[in-house]
């Protein structure tokens, strides 16, 4: 059920959200986890259509604000990149680890840019690439430096829209994704590092504002990765619902995708 935020309350939530948190609390670990993506990942969800169960972040909870580059509350916008009180999965997976661990800080850091291709903008050496890296380790070095002991546990990724326009970015989806797996591995220094992706939705094939006509060589592709690799997991799409676009996820899709995410990365933390 989805309830519907005053305009004020919303305002609060936001400005809750938003207040500095600078020095975490030193008593509990961090469990890290780095997102990456897309629009979709970007999230185009309502900050007043949150559920009630999530408009207050839980205290074991924060994302790194790639900008001003420290640790602040979880919340709507609150990785302060682009979309003014919007969200994404991360807000339905941080509270669902941090019910599940709540002697650990779970901490998020998300990178993320509409309309990006893999092919294009996120294979070692492109731009969201290093930036994405650039996020982790700036995160990373500020947990250092508070000497607070972390963990990376895992990533998530929501992408893969843009390779589906033409058919040549398509047939290369698969090995793009590879290396990509691959090189974050390397960088986090975990040949293992659970990863867990939403495959892009067959919906995009009807009317939408672009043109994803090779969306199913995209899944296919999607799908051979996660087959291939048993420390990857992969989300079906297909029944979540959209904005008018038929591309992005609404309020109520970006929570369960967030939720789904979260019950997958748990099943590899056991």
């Amino acid at each position: 059920m989805t309830v519907k935020v005053p305009p004020l309350l919303k305002l609060l939530f936001f400005l809750t959200t938003m207040h500095c948190v600078g020095q975490m609390d030193t008593s509990r670990p961090v469990k890290l986890f780095i997102l990456g993506g897309q629009s979709n990942m970007d999230g185009t969800g309502k900050s007043e259509e949150l559920p009630e169960d999530y408009s207050v972040h839980p205290e074991n909870s924060v994302t790194w604000d790639n900008k001003k580059k420290m640790w602040v509350p979880l919340g709507t916008d609150s990785f302060a990149e682009r979309r003014k009180f919007k969200f994404g999965p991360e807000i339905a997976f941080s509270h669902k680890l941090a019910k599940k661990y709540p002697k650990y800080t779970i901490a998020v850091v998300k990178t993320s840019g509409g309309g990006t291709k893999l092919w294009k903008h996120w294979l070692p050496g492109q731009p969201m690439y290093v930036r994405f890296l650039q996020n982790m380790e700036n995160a990373i070095e500020d947990l250092k430096k508070q000497g607070i002991p972390y963990e990376i546990c895992g990533m998530l990724w929501m992408q893969g829209e843009s390779d589906a326009e033409f058919l040549e970015w398509a047939n290369a989806y698969e090995e793009n994704l590879k290396i990509l797996y691959k090189d974050v591995r390397l960088q986090t220094g975990n040949k293992d590092l659970p990863i867990v992706m939403g495959r892009i939705s067959i919906g995009l094939l009807r009317k939408t504002p672009w043109n994803f006509d090779f969306t199913e060589v995209v899944q296919a592709a999607q799908d051979r990765v996660a087959t291939g690799d048993k420390y990857v997991r992969i989300i079906n799409t297909d029944k979540l619902e959209t904005l008018k676009d038929n591309t992005h996820f609404n309020s109520e899709s970006n929570i369960w995708l967030g939720q789904k995410m979260g019950k997958l990365m748990l099943k590899f933390m056991k």
